[in-house]
């Protein structure tokens, strides 16, 4: 019997199944498994686990880039600084109720960023649309004469979202996030332009 599945909760399943697992402990017999495909429908849909691994990427920086762009323009009666800095606290005080899963792209990164050259390539893109969706809060915090205007934005995002992707990963090793807040705390209050 040939069972059609949903392409993208197939991708879904697969991406918690990354972000327990990691790419190189999970193997395509415990992806079809939990999905319900057959290793033959699993061959069909991605040809290889490293094409499942690279349009679950693009999946969840889809899913993501929606999420940042929602969470950083909500509350616009707040600071554009304020909503960054909650947006990077709040993803870290969630960390204990997930059982310090850290973030999905940061985890892939770590994992095979640097030998994986088409996962690598995924893994930068998402991450660059992550730094595209936060720039214009960075551009608005600057019009507001919170950040110094005479940085570029960019680097500015840039600095923000590495300096979190370096945290998330200690809080991950450590078990705990309270310094990886104070971390962002520190970095927030050293970029503010001060009265």
């Amino acid at each position: 019997m040939n069972v059609k599945h949903n392409k993208e909760n197939v991708l879904k399943t697969g991406l918690d199944l990354f972000c327990h697992k990691g790419f190189n402990s999970l193997g395509i017999d415990e992806i079809c498994k939990v999905t319900g495909m057959t290793k033959g429908a699993f061959y069909n849909a991605f040809k290889s686990k490293e094409q499942f691994l690279i349009e679950a990427i693009v999946l969840y920086a889809k899913n993501n880039v929606n999420r940042i762009k929602t969470q950083l323009q909500a509350n616009k009666k707040d600071t554009a600084y304020n909503r960054l800095l909650q947006f990077y606290i709040s993803m870290l005080e969630v960390q204990p109720k997930v059982n310090f899963m850290g973030c999905f792209i940061n985890n892939i990164m770590s994992e095979l960023g640097a030998t994986n050259e088409n996962v690598g390539i995924a893994a930068t893109k998402a991450f660059d649309e992550f730094i595209e969706a936060i720039e214009p809060t960075v551009k608005e915090a600057q019009r507001e004469n919170e950040l110094d205007a005479n940085i570029n934005a960019r680097q500015i995002t840039e600095l923000l979202h590495s300096t979190f992707y370096g945290a998330l990963t200690r809080a991950k090793s450590s078990k705990d996030h309270q310094q990886s807040i104070h971390t962002m705390n520190l970095l927030f209050n050293n970029l503010k332009i001060k009265p």
